[in-house]
């Protein structure tokens, strides 16, 4: 623990047991926050939001077996979303593993386990074996695509004496872009006629030189959740977030150069197989699996994307391009017109939820949302002007991560403004950690989309003609429970309450369950 202050963590999520008892000894000497969750699959949640909103890798430490096994969904969330995490866990003792000696929390390779998604899982044998192994991790965090790192600490290694004082390593510098290959990338840009840019989770941080890029050729620039907000959406080229929508999807296939930057392109971002892109990819991304993949380049850059894209502007500022700006706006116009014009009831019901909210929460506020309809319109519905600022998994689509998320978010940057919000079959997932909140006596609004249903599920099933079965199931009295674990809560009654409701929740002494029935009348009228 004192090798992990060293390297500037000052927050641990997780849940103590028999087995990590000294990581609690250390966690005391040192003075490391710790924030009790009340299942391990909270703290991995909470760990992930932190690390989405201070940028630094969120550290959570949970007992062996039932603990790595109840954490698994969260570290699967953030290895697919490319956030730092750092996962310490216990482990059964040493000559026990392998053996099937019915050990407690006994799992027979626990490091196998996680493999598949950290960026590297390892049980440590030997205490000398932690500086390297901590190292190597943060090298990731730092240097690479970061990643989940797991590290199983057996129960009889962690009492043992260390002679030494661990000191930390530093990190190698992020990869650089290759000269030529940006020479090359900015005449393809300069010569198309119908450029466009779609930016991800990988190019935040790069507002000024995107948007630099994007005024001098024209282009629309669209983002995927993880990008929502790089470029602010009320500029006129900005497309938002809104791939999901049909005309945004047939811009994408018409353009004939598609700048990608730092984004996998993942599904749960437009719902379909694979994106029709017709035109030349001219892709930056620091991970080269990634410029390998279904959407391969013509123009493959592996590299920081700051560090490129500040390199792609400074390399067009020299080209005269085909497009102008006029008609990347003019674009830009007519596609967000259509998109508007096609949406449906049920969107537009949810569009004007979140037209309500939007004035009730500062710029920086940070929005949590889970996989829920009313956050699938979210992501084209809710304008931001900030990165960093929207987050929902749809890649790894978990139910349950909104409410924990943002509490890690809302202890990693208390200054923020954070939100959830979750639908009734999702916040039950983890609503226990409303508890968690109460005791952290967080500001923090937890909304609640009620419609009695798994709904997405239920349409599906309607549309197959299948009986609906195990989707429909029955909700608690949210406001009750919420009450009964130190909460706040009330139902919205009007569109007025509903406002006034948020604004109270960011400043109150505890968090607020806000119940917003989709049956409501006030909604429809």
């Amino acid at each position: 623990m004192r090798l992990l202050a060293a390297y500037e963590v000052d927050t641990v999520f997780g849940m103590a047991g028999t087995m990590t008892l000294e990581l609690y000894r250390g966690i005391a000497r040192t003075g490391i926050r710790h924030v009790q969750c009340r299942n391990e699959q909270g703290a991995s949640f909470m760990a992930d939001g932190y690390a989405r909103a201070t940028g630094k890798p969120g550290v959570c430490t949970i007992i062996g077996g039932p603990g790595v096994t109840n954490a698994a969904t969260g570290i699967a969330q953030a290895y697919c979303d490319s956030q730092p995490m750092l996962v310490l866990s216990g482990a059964s003792p040493a000559p026990t593993q392998g053996k099937g000696w019915g050990a407690i929390h006994e799992l027979a390779d626990q490091a196998a386990v996680t493999a598949g998604f950290t960026a590297f899982s390892a049980m440590v044998r030997y205490p000398d074996e932690l500086p390297e192994l901590i190292a190597r991790a943060y090298a990731v965090f730092r240097g690479s695509r970061p990643r989940p790192v797991h590290l199983s600490l057996p129960r009889d290694v962690l009492p043992a004496p260390v002679e030494a004082q661990w000191k930390t390593r530093r990190a190698p510098s992020l990869p650089m872009p290759d000269p030529a290959a940006i020479d090359e990338a900015a005449d393809r840009l300069a010569r198309a006629k119908r450029p466009l840019i779609l930016v991800g989770g990988g190019a935040v941080g790069t507002r000024k030189p995107l948007t630099d890029i994007a005024e001098r050729i024209g282009a629309p620039v669209l983002a995927s959740n993880a990008g929502k907000g790089i470029l602010p959406d009320s500029h006129p080229l900005s497309l938002g977030c809104s791939v999901l929508q049909e005309a945004t999807k047939q811009a994408l296939a018409d353009a004939d150069v598609v700048l990608l930057v730092g984004s996998e392109v993942a599904a749960g971002d437009h719902f379909l197989a694979k994106l029709e892109i017709a035109g030349d990819i001219i892709r930056i991304d620091i991970d080269p699996t990634e410029l390998t993949s279904m959407y391969s380049a013509a123009v493959p850059i592996q590299a920081d994307a700051r560090a490129a894209m500040l390199a792609l502007a400074s390399a067009l500022a020299s080209r005269k391009p085909a497009a102008q700006r006029s008609q990347g706006e003019s674009r830009v116009r007519e596609i967000l017109a259509r998109n508007a014009a096609k949406m449906t009831s049920l969107e537009r019901l949810h569009a004007r939820v979140w037209k309500i909210l939007r004035p009730a929460l500062p710029a920086d506020a940070i929005v949590m949302g889970d996989a829920t309809q009313i956050v699938y319109t979210g992501t084209f519905a809710m304008p931001m002007e900030m990165e960093r600022c929207w987050y929902y998994s749809g890649n790894y689509c978990a139910l349950g991560p909104a409410l924990p998320m943002a509490i890690g978010a809302k202890i990693g940057a208390p200054h923020r403004p954070v939100i959830a919000v979750a639908g009734d079959g999702g916040i039950m997932f983890t609503v226990s950690e409303l508890a968690t909140a109460a005791e952290e006596r967080l500001a923090l609004p937890v909304i609640v989309w009620n419609n009695d249903a798994l709904q997405a599920i239920v349409e599906g099933m309607d549309e197959r003609h299948i009986p609906r079965i195990g989707v429909e199931p029955r909700s608690p009295d949210f406001l009750r429970l919420a009450e009964s674990l130190g909460c706040h809560a009330t139902r919205a009654a009007s569109a007025e309450h509903l406002t006034q409701s948020v604004r109270e929740a960011l400043i109150a002494d505890r968090p607020t369950l806000i119940e917003v029935r989709q049956d409501s009348l006030w909604l429809s009228l």
